[in-house]
């Protein structure tokens, strides 16, 4: 990792800490591995907690606000005035997506872009030509994933700058499995968006089948998304509600002794929107991994680089019920199956996914303007 002690290193997010989502906890994560690195961090953003400025652990927080929308630009320009003014310019700024780069590259200021997966698939020849200029003009552009790579190589055409491939981390204080696992059936877990890319329905229509064949779980589904109240009414419709729990939004607490707890995590993600609206990663599968659980994924999508399979996970055709119902009920049936997947999980995760190896390879790409 690069010693950055003295550099300053602005971090530009849409969301932070107390909202939500992967990109949320991006933006959060990358700011805290480099400060660990002992540079100055400041990161800015809009947010419904904020106004908000001032120190907010280890980073500096300058958070505007998110209304009214039409000045987030410009409220933004200025609170990176202000810090300019007061002796803060930064040695590189990261955009933790294309969106958020725009005002460092219209500012002149040196950044690095983060393209992840579905923010950059939309939007006509107006929104291509800026992502294309705010590419080119960066020190250098990453993708979480070699899918999300290729995908961004075919939607910026043939004058795509070098993309770097850098996975995620684990997010904070994943914990480490608990001690001993129930014997009176399984505990599954999913955590995400409830969106329909994520295919927990398929999950729920799975679980269905395990229960006519007198199988014993219990299933937890956490997160908020356009499609919790399709699910609530799938779990209602299937006369599951004794085995399923749609608990909505979980404080992390809760989701930390899920995880230490859950001995299978579904993830099934599929592509939507002819291949447009994709996971470029999946923190909840890394961070399921690391806590021990055998995970079964979907195959579209960049999730699929996170694993080997049936060795520290299973990947399946999310959009083939039968595929997905035989992968659940093999490791519903197969304690000693899933135990083992699960141990292999939690290593290969702790010791693949690192956010200061992740930041370490921005930066090395980003050299020589942060080692100069």
């Amino acid at each position: 990792m690069h010693d950055l002690a003295g550099r300053r290193i602005w971090v530009m997010a849409k969301g932070y800490a107390a909202e939500e989502g992967g990109m949320q906890t991006y933006a959060e994560e990358v700011a805290h591995a480099y400060a660990a690195a002992g540079a100055q961090v400041t990161v800015f953003t809009q947010t419904k907690c904020g106004p908000r400025h001032g120190p907010h652990g280890p980073v500096l927080l300058a958070d505007v606000g998110a209304k009214p929308a039409a000045l987030l630009p410009w409220r933004l320009r200025q609170a990176m005035r202000r810090q300019m003014r007061q002796g803060n310019v930064p040695d590189l700024v990261h955009g933790t997506t294309w969106r958020t780069s725009m005002l460092p590259m219209l500012m002149g200021l040196p950044y690095v872009t983060t393209f992840h997966g579905r923010e950059f698939m939309y939007g006509g020849r107006m929104r291509l030509a800026l992502m294309q200029r705010i590419a080119s003009h960066a020190e250098a552009i990453c993708t979480v994933s070699h899918f999300s790579a290729g995908k961004l190589r075919a939607r910026l055409g043939e004058h795509c700058p070098p993309i770097t491939v850098a996975w995620n981390g684990l997010s904070a204080d994943v914990p480490r499995p608990a001690d001993a696992r129930r014997d009176t059936g399984p505990l599954i877990f999913s955590l995400c968006r409830l969106e329909p890319r994520k295919n927990i329905a398929a999950c729920v229509r799975a679980l269905a089948t395990m229960r006519d064949e007198g199988l014993p779980f219990r299933y937890v589904i956490g997160g908020r998304g356009p499609a919790l109240d399709e699910v609530r009414a799938l779990v209602a419709e299937l006369d599951l509600d004794d085995r399923v729990e749609v608990r909505g939004y979980m404080p992390t607490a809760e989701t930390q002794r899920l995880y230490a707890e859950a001995d299978i995590f579904l993830h099934p993600q599929v592509m939507t929107d002819c291949g447009k609206d994709f996971e470029g990663f999946g923190i909840t599968i890394a961070d399921a991994m690391a806590a021990g659980c055998a995970v079964v994924i979907g195959r579209e999508g960049g999730a699929i680089e996170l694993v080997e399979e049936e060795v520290t996970g299973s990947a399946v055709c999310g959009r083939d019920q039968d595929a997905l119902n035989q992968a659940v009920r093999r490791l519903v049936t197969d304690p000693l199956h899933r135990r083992k997947m699960g141990q292999a999980a939690e290593a290969h995760a702790r010791a693949t996914f690192c956010w200061h190896r992740h930041v370490a390879t921005i930066l090395g790409a980003a050299a020589p303007r942060i080692s100069g």
